[in-house]
């Protein structure tokens, strides 16, 4: 049996799900259970995917003695709470604090991350080891992507060819699980250190995107449909802030797929 362990941004977890149900080496799915795995396990539960739940601290450690064999694969997937991202430097202390924990459990920990604000470049050098390799996400070029934006739309020369598209007109990009939190205050997960009431919280971030000149909303075609309300989540948030709509296509897997299939390499179970 291998071990892989996902550690994972909410962000991902459509994408994460969509590897899942089309892998039918996995043999057996464990969720970390923090919180943070809700909406997760409502999905798998939707299409009758097989889990279960446990805490982190309660899995066993590998026996590194025994080789890893290829007959099954165990995925454990640990999502981290998105807020993290509010300050990218205490995303990657957190980051860097699971990794350890996780190492002993795993036989290969795939990161769903993607530079997030310039600090996760370095991830795997930095937990280079013999027994756990450490992988992130990157594109066809080898580059580690951006975001989650830049994961869906295939790596960092599409994302820029898709920016240059909009011809300066300022556009947030949002995914449906971007969406799914947009409207709800993706951009006000500080409000209740900040003090901030609502209102506050509301006239700062219109401030922002007036002084930086966005002026519309992209709803981003990925192929996943998993999670719901997306354009209505869209449209919410657009009026919330009076920006203009629009759809984008060029949304897709095969980032995913390829870093994936890199990774069941790795583990001995693709050629």
């Amino acid at each position: 049996m291998a071990v892989m362990g996902i550690l994972a941004c909410k962000m991902l977890q459509d994408e994460i799900v969509y590897l899942i149900q089309r892998d039918s080496d996995i043999s057996d799915v464990v969720v970390i259970e923090n919180g943070e795995h809700k909406e997760f396990i409502q999905k798998l539960n939707s299409l009758g995917i097989s889990y279960r739940l446990a805490q982190i601290e309660d899995l066993p450690d590998l026996n590194r003695d025994s080789p890893v064999s290829n007959d099954s694969l165990t995925l454990i997937v640990w999502q981290l709470d998105l807020g993290l991202h509010e300050t990218p430097k205490i995303l990657q202390k957190r980051v860097y604090e699971c990794i350890p924990i996780f190492t002993p459990k795993t036989d290969l920990i795939f990161l769903f991350y993607g530079l997030c604000g310039n600090v996760l470049g370095n991830v795997e050098q930095d937990f280079k080891n013999e027994f756990c390799p450490v992988v992130i996400l990157r594109d066809k070029d080898g580059i580690v992507i951006d975001d989650c934006i830049g994961g869906a739309l295939g790596g960092r020369a599409e994302y820029a060819k898709v920016l240059k598209s909009f011809n300066g007109v300022g556009t947030f990009i949002m995914t449906p699980m971007y969406a799914s939190y947009s409207a709800e205050g993706f951009f006000g997960f500080g409000q209740a250190a900040s003090g901030f009431t609502d209102q506050q919280m509301y006239e700062l971030n219109k401030y922002m995107f007036e002084a930086s000149g966005y002026k519309q909303v992209a709803c981003l075609e990925t192929g996943l449909h998993y999670t719901p309300n997306v354009e209505k989540n869209i449209q919410d948030f657009a009026d919330k802030y009076k920006l203009n709509v629009i759809q984008l296509n060029g949304g897709h897997q095969g980032l995913f797929e390829n870093c994936y299939h890199k990774a069941k390499k790795m583990l001995a179970f693709e050629k």
